[in-house]
């Protein structure tokens, strides 16, 4: 029997707004769509057509002599610039000294500026077409082929610099060390005790953006990807982990207080985003990686419950990347708590219908939380007004804590504080008072709050 049938929540049509999605890819690429196309969760929307490679991290306020908060000034490229060889990316005025000048080390595009550490990366590509290198390394060093695996400083599978020594022989006076230079970035693939010769290979590998939701490109963001508007309907979570994916939402339990068990995730529930209720048990997520499911939204987890079932160690401050084939959303966090009514209802609601989930969760500075993006593509009603976490506070609003030491907690504002207040970093924010559910009341930065 559907969850549905349990509850009888508003039709959620009454919840759906205007989502908009920014697709970007990591660096300058090519992008596929223009606007007013129809796309799908799948659907390439931009791509890289050449492999981002090696970082080249150069120590440019060093090398410059300035101070490393001063390097912006000093740049005549910016981040997403591509570059040559030997092209001028800094230059500094010396003074009695003269002028200093920072030239490329490799062709490649400017991937990070830092102002706090000085360093400028460079991210060397590799192009699509570009063949392996074979040279003589046992020529080079003055070996025999078959002797050349002892004298290697890198191995098959390991990637190596332009420039980087690569084989040495002689560990005496310098006058009898012979060395090999690589030619070329890239992977050694072969060394061939035979000849002599070591192959350099020139990998490529596509970088492709989706569009994550079905909707309509508005907007296109040059060289980077675009943005895709969709109707539709956005649940946040506290806590996820997994990467973005969809599918079709499957209830499995008939409350939003029921534990979700082993027993309750069948097996045409592969491929599917199944809705639990409370608590899921060690042996449901694992349940649920077997039998092939997309993702899991639920109330809440024992945190030893995801790294033990799903084999995953999860990061510090940013989730997301997770190397697993599943997505997991709490709706509470962590502990024994069911899930919020209304966001029960709402998924039971939209039962069947396909949906765009994603675990990135960050608990710092720019809180990003896990989301559940159901898509109406048809939809041309009055839309909702977009949910603002950041709109103006007032007392008696619930909110939602999204940082540590109360991250997941959630209560009622009782006191808005109209002057900054020191916190525990010894920094003067904006702060409010919130009355959690077991009535201790706590001073909270009003960024680190969002309504609920």
């Amino acid at each position: 029997m559907a969850a549905s049938s349990v509850y009888s929540p508003d039709s959620p049509e009454s919840r759906i707004e205007l989502i908009r999605k920014e697709r970007r890819l990591p660096l300058p690429g090519e992008v596929l769509v223009k606007p007013g196309d129809i796309v799908f969760p799948d659907t390439p929307v931009a791509k890289i057509a050449l492999r981002p490679g090696i970082p080249w991290v150069i120590p440019a306020s060093r090398l410059l002599g300035i101070q490393p908060s001063e390097l912006g000034k000093s740049m005549l490229k910016k981040v997403g610039d591509r570059v040559k060889t030997q092209d001028v990316i800094a230059r500094a005025e010396q003074g009695l000294y003269g002028r200093k000048e920072i030239g490329s080390p490799t062709d490649g595009v400017i991937e990070d500026i830092s102002n706090r550490s000085g360093r400028i990366t460079i991210r060397e590509e590799f192009g699509r077409e570009e063949p392996p290198v074979t040279f003589d390394v046992a020529f080079e060093i003055k070996c025999k082929p078959g002797e050349l695996p002892m004298h290697m400083l890198r191995q098959i599978g390991q990637e190596i610099k332009r420039g980087q020594m690569i084989a040495k022989k002689g560990e005496a006076q310098a006058f009898f060390t012979k060395t090999a230079i690589a030619p070329v970035s890239g992977i050694i693939s072969k060394i061939d005790t035979e000849t002599g010769r070591v192959t350099i290979a020139r990998p490529f590998k596509e970088v492709v953006a989706n569009a994550y939701v079905q909707g309509t490109v508005s907007e296109i963001i040059e060289n980077r990807g675009c943005i895709v508007d969709t109707p539709g309907v956005s649940l946040n979570g506290v806590f996820g982990l997994g990467q973005e994916t969809y599918g079709e939402l499957r209830m499995v339990t008939k409350s939003p207080d029921q534990v979700l068990e082993p027993d309750m995730i069948t097996e045409d529930c592969k491929d599917k985003i199944i809705i639990g209720g409370s608590f899921a048990t060690n042996e449901a997520l694992s349940r649920a990686l077997e039998v092939g499911v997309k993702g899991v939204v639920t109330g809440t987890v024992n945190y030893f419950n995801l790294t033990q079932s799903l084999g995953v160690k999860l990061g510090v401050g940013i989730t997301g990347q997770e190397d697993i084939d599943i997505t997991v959303i709490l709706m509470e966090g962590f502990g024994h708590l069911a899930m919020r009514k209304e966001a029960w209802e709402t998924l039971a609601a939209l039962e069947g219908k396909m949906a765009s989930i994603n675990g990135a969760t960050q608990i710092r500075a720019g809180a990003i939380r896990p989301e559940v993006i159901v898509p109406f593509p048809d939809y041309d009603g009055d839309l909702a007004d977009e949910t603002e976490f950041d709109a103006d506070l007032r007392v008696g609003m619930n909110v939602r804590i999204v940082n540590e030491p109360y991250f997941g907690a959630t209560g009622r504002i009782v006191e808005i504080k109209r002057e900054p207040v020191s916190i525990e970093t010894e920094a003067k924010v904006p702060v409010v008072k919130v009355e959690l559910s077991d009535m201790t009341q706590v001073f909270v930065p009003r960024a680190n709050v969002e309504l609920f």
